[in-house]
Formats: C-alpha cells, sequence, structure tokens
C-alpha cells in the first residue's frame, strides 16, 4: 500500500485527448525584441533544422518553416501518446542552442513576421507546459472549462487580451486580469499553475526582464489588483 500511494505521487498526470487540443494553446503577446538574446546565422539554421526534424517525425517533410496558418503543430496535438517523446527530442536537439536561442527574436528572424513568431512560440510554451508541468496542465485546463463554462468569466477573461499593448505595464496588467479571474472562478492553487504557464511565455518573448510582472517577480502594485479584483468580484 505504501509503495503505490509512493507511485502515485511521482507518476506525472496527463490529460489524453482523442480532439485537437490546440483550443487550449495560449496566445503569447508580441515579444519585447530589446532584452532577448539574437542568436548567429547558424545557430537560427539549427534551430531551424531542429524544429523540421520534429515536422518530419509525423511525416511533414518541409524544407524550411512553414508559417502560422499551415498549423504545422496540429499533428503534435493530437499525438497524445508521442508528443512528449518527440518534444524531449527537439529540447536535446542541439540543447545548447535550443536554451540560448529558443526566443521570440530568433522565430523572427526565421519566419519574417511578428504572427508566425508568435505562433511558435505559443506552440512551443504549450508543449513545454503540458509536458514538463502534467498537474499545474490539468489545473489550467479544468479552471479554463470552468471559466469557459461561466459566460460572465469568460467574457472578462477574454477582454484582459485587450489590456495588452506591447509594453512592461500592458502586460503586466494583462496578466493581473487573467490571474484575478482564475482566482475569483477557481482557486489561489489554480493561480499558481497558471503562473506557471505565463512564466515559460514570458521566458521565451522577454516579459519577464520587466521590472514588475506578476507571476515573475515579488513586487506588488497593490492598486491595480485591488481595482481589477473588485471588478471581477462585483461582476462575478
Amino acid at each position: 500500500m505504501v509503495v503505490m500511494i509512493v507511485l502515485l505521487i511521482f507518476i506525472k498526470p496527463h490529460l489524453t485527448f482523442s480532439f485537437d487540443s490546440g483550443g487550449l494553446v495560449k496566445p503569447t503577446v508580441k515579444g519585447n525584441p530589446a532584452v532577448l538574446h539574437n542568436c548567429t546565422d547558424d545557430q537560427d539554421s539549427i534551430m531551424q533544422q531542429c524544429y523540421l526534424d520534429l515536422f518530419s517525425a509525423y511525416g511533414m517533410n518541409f524544407t524550411s518553416l512553414p508559417g502560422g496558418s499551415e498549423d504545422p503543430f496540429s499533428k503534435i496535438r493530437y499525438d497524445n501518446v508521442n508528443m512528449c517523446k518527440n518534444f524531449a527530442n527537439l529540447m536535446e536537439c542541439h540543447s545548447d542552442v535550443i536554451d540560448n536561442c529558443l526566443n521570440f527574436n530568433t522565430f523572427y528572424v526565421i519566419l519574417k513576421t511578428d504572427d508566425d513568431a508568435d505562433y511558435y512560440i505559443s506552440q512551443t510554451a504549450f508543449l513545454k507546459f503540458y509536458c514538463d508541468y502534467g498537474r499545474d496542465f490539468i489545473n489550467y485546463y479544468e479552471c479554463m472549462q470552468r471559466i469557459e463554462d461561466d459566460v460572465l468569466a469568460n467574457t472578462i477573461y477574454t477582454e484582459c487580451t485587450v489590456l495588452e499593448v506591447g509594453s512592461c505595464g500592458s502586460v503586466s496588467l494583462s496578466t493581473q486580469c487573467e490571474s484575478a479571474v482564475v482566482r475569483k472562478t477557481c482557486s489561489d492553487s489554480t493561480v499558481h499553475s497558471y503562473c506557471q504557464y505565463q512564466k515559460i511565455l514570458m521566458g521565451m518573448t522577454g516579459w519577464n526582464h520587466c521590472d514588475y510582472m506578476p507571476c515573475i517577480n515579488n513586487s506588488f502594485k497593490s492598486h491595480y489588483l485591488l481595482f481589477l479584483m473588485l471588478l471581477i468580484s462585483m461582476c462575478l
């Protein structure tokens, strides 16, 4: 009995999907390129090849990275059996380049547009969150379902993104807004799971370098959060 309990504690929980899980992919805000590392042409080429190898594992033999409009990650999102194994292979593909260059700037250089760079960041962050933070992913997924089922909460959560205009202040305010909806609709512990996802996204887009950013550092602008909590409490 004790052995079984120990095993259950250390088994990483995952949801499995019989549908495209793309609806769970959190869109990222535009990158903050000024603070992100710029890699060399050789490193950019290596990064591109690593992703081409990932797509090749699913029978997609591209010669260059396709744009987001083609949604090349769709086959990966359907594959809940091998998705995390293939993601691990991606992370181990020239890991020094992956560690230093997996950010908005690199994808912008390769793909030439903000939207396509955003797409690759969002999809990669989703895979990392799902595969590396299984328990947090389940908490986040269940909370998003509750928010979606609550018309008013869903409306407010969606409107939070309107606050984003590509600055530290606006991304901070949007993050506070979303986390307040999560806290009100779900629980404090679910905010931790939401923040884990945000940390992944912000690390790839550069917003983790801001002086104040919810989920990232301990600074606190109480007047913003108090206002948001009051607004959401009145609405919900």
